[in-house]
């Protein structure tokens, strides 16, 4: 077994190597990760380890992902479809024809944590309806940061309590948990700050109303949706669909795979589309030209490549976490904290401070679940506690925790930030729900 001076060095590279490739060289975080394991390799190599053991170690943990990274890519193809079915716009339509000055703020963390649920991407939702909301924020003059606070705290709200978020999948995978008993065990300790959260922006919203400009501005941003897509209650269904399964408890690859097809079917009718247009929006998304330049940069996304990146770096870390975990990194890591659980507690303390370690060292989600999950994952069969419990302190740890690290921020390339120049730090203070 390692020692703890030795375990720490692949973890302080790694730290290092994310760090560099997010602030200086502003290259991926894949990047990063491939240096990473080639450091790891050659630490390996040099304590002893025969390549062959490094290669069944690299690979350990592939055979358990396939099952993930099929259902990321069914979700590429279903965001796409709902965005040129017209389901995407619809949702987008309707949540613009609630606004009112008065109660923008409550009412864009309530709609976009809504949409989040149906999409399940913070950055999606943030980058479509937030993309919005943020620029009638503008046009009425509205407090800008406390706009972003509000749109970027209910936009996280879907990827750690959606049935069809990449990352939710994940966390409950890395944990071994049912999906829908993961989210509802999640609910436990998510209903009350989700309350207290509304309840902050709606008096904040009422103490900064003042007479303000825009109904107009709200008319011509939904014109501009009615104008170029199909909007009807009718095209709501595929997420209302998708929900109703995952409450029935339908497996999540069979649940997607129903909704693509209920989109592909609703798309021949309720659009002029062909079978052709439809199938390469599933493979490429939707990158079609309106002439508006507001609906092109909003709604441009979606499809199986779209996936690609985020699949990318799920191979990267993967290979990562096989050696870190058949080396015995994470193990030496834990080995000086085993003392201090005695009870469940105890580990769950643990489990939420390693995933705000995590996320602070990888400056990202998927790390911030994965790495904990497999350090931690033996422990809790040893005091009989639940996997959903492990998800669940990771849910309220690494994933909340990470948007609010500002190095994440620049790796989610979130737009309502550089889309209308407003700074991270001056927002983060409305972030009440990240």
């Amino acid at each position: 077994m390692l020692s703890f001076k030795q375990a720490v060095i692949p973890v302080i590279t790694m730290a290092v190597l994310i760090l560099l490739s997010v602030l200086f060289w502003e290259a991926p975080i894949q990047i990063a990760l491939f240096f990473e394991i080639m450091i790891i390799i050659a630490l390996a190599l040099s304590w002893g380890y025969k390549w062959q053991e490094i290669e069944e170690m690299l690979f350990s943990s592939f055979k358990n992902i396939g099952n993930v990274i099929l259902i990321l890519f069914l979700l590429g193809m279903m965001i796409g479809l709902w965005i040129a079915v017209g389901t995407v716009p619809t949702m987008i339509y309707y949540g613009l024809q609630t606004i009112s000055p008065k109660y923008f703020f409550i009412l864009s963390f309530i709609s976009t944590s809504l949409v989040s649920m149906a999409v399940g991407t913070a950055v999606g939702t943030a980058s479509t309806i937030g993309l919005a909301l943020i620029s009638i924020a503008q046009t009425m003059g509205l407090n800008l940061p406390l706009a972003a606070g509000a749109i970027i705290s209910g936009s996280y709200v879907g990827d750690r309590m959606s049935p069809v978020s990449s990352i939710a999948i994940i966390t409950a995978h890395s944990s071994e948990a049912n999906l829908m008993d993961m989210i509802y065990h999640m609910l436990k300790t998510a209903v009350l700050p989700y309350l207290i959260t509304a309840i902050a922006f709606l008096f904040i919203g009422l103490s900064n109303f003042s007479s303000l400009k825009a109904a107009a501005d709200l008319d011509s941003l939904s014109q501009m949706l009615s104008g170029h897509f199909q909007v009807s209650f009718w095209l709501l269904l595929p997420p209302i669909l998708i929900i109703l399964l995952a409450v029935l408890k339908v497996p999540t690859i069979i649940n997607i795979a129903l909704n693509i097809l209920f989109s592909l079917l609703m798309g021949s009718y309720f659009t002029e589309r062909s079978w052709s247009e439809l199938l390469n929006i599933m493979f490429r998304g939707f990158n079609e030209r309106t002439g508006t330049v507001f609906i092109d940069n909003i709604l441009a996304r979606g499809g199986l490549t779209s996936m690609l990146e985020l699949i990318s770096l799920i191979i990267f870390a993967v290979l990562l976490g096989g050696l870190l975990e058949k080396m015995g990194v994470l193990n030496s890591l834990l080995k000086p904290f085993l003392h201090l659980i005695k009870e469940k507690i105890h580990l769950i303390a643990v489990t939420i401070f390693s995933g705000i370690v995590s996320a602070t060292l990888g400056c990202n989600q998927f790390l911030a679940v994965f790495l904990p999950a497999k350090m931690l994952s033996k422990n809790y069969d040893k005091m009989n506690l639940e996997r959903k419990d492990m998800a669940r302190a990771l849910g309220d740890s690494g994933l909340v925790f990470s948007p609010l690290i500002p190095s994440y921020n620049i790796l989610s390339d979130i737009e309502i930030y550089h889309h209308l120049n407003i700074n991270f730090l001056v927002s983060i203070k409305f972030r009440f729900s990240p």
